[in-house]
């Protein structure tokens, strides 16, 4: 083969390998812009307020109430959060010494176990004011979704959280403030 049907073919394989590569860039373009117009349309509602969403088919008006009442938790809990984080660093602090002082132990764990409660009143009140926001049926979808969490799924089939036409065994409605 002679110098100029070398560079001739060497020519027409780096046409090649340029197209090649300009398709696969303007596919990647493609897909990127289209998988990331949706995620858009949720930057507002994000983590626990897209997954109640998506579970409990909100309305836009259930939607963003849904997303104030999180923010509120969001904001009531989260320097407890911390609180306990610093507490229980102070904890494994005391313990990973020689001669750990049992006073400031008990202290740690009574500490951690008051801010517990006052997360769980937390929870208490946000599970309270969801329901307000949900009609009956979605009611039922979130009481399944908490007993979930809380790993109670037997119990809420069961005697713990029966939910018969709406309503709860304190009598209160779904959906409907008393």
């Amino acid at each position: 083969m002679n110098y100029f049907n070398k560079t001739r073919v060497v020519f027409w394989i780096m046409i090649l390998v340029i197209v090649l590569n300009v398709s696969a860039f303007t596919s990647f373009l493609f897909y990127f812009k289209a998988n990331r117009a949706p995620a858009a349309d949720t930057t507002s509602c994000s983590g626990t307020c897209r997954f109640l969403n998506e579970q409990l088919a909100l309305t836009p008006e259930q939607s963003a109430r849904v997303k104030e009442i999180n923010n509120e938790f969001r904001s009531r809990t989260e320097p407890v959060v911390a609180e306990i984080k610093n507490t229980r660093t102070a904890l494994l602090d005391e313990l990973s010494l020689d001669k750990p002082d049992t006073s400031k132990i008990n202290a740690c764990s009574s500490k951690i176990s008051d801010l517990q409660k006052v997360l769980q009143k937390a929870a208490i009140v946000q599970f309270q004011q969801l329901r307000q926001v949900c009609n009956p049926e979605q009611c039922l979808k979130l009481s399944a979704i908490y007993s979930e969490i809380y790993g109670c799924t037997k119990m809420s089939q069961g005697k713990g959280m029966q939910h018969r036409n709406g309503k709860d065994q304190g009598g209160m409605e779904c959906g409907k403030k008393q």
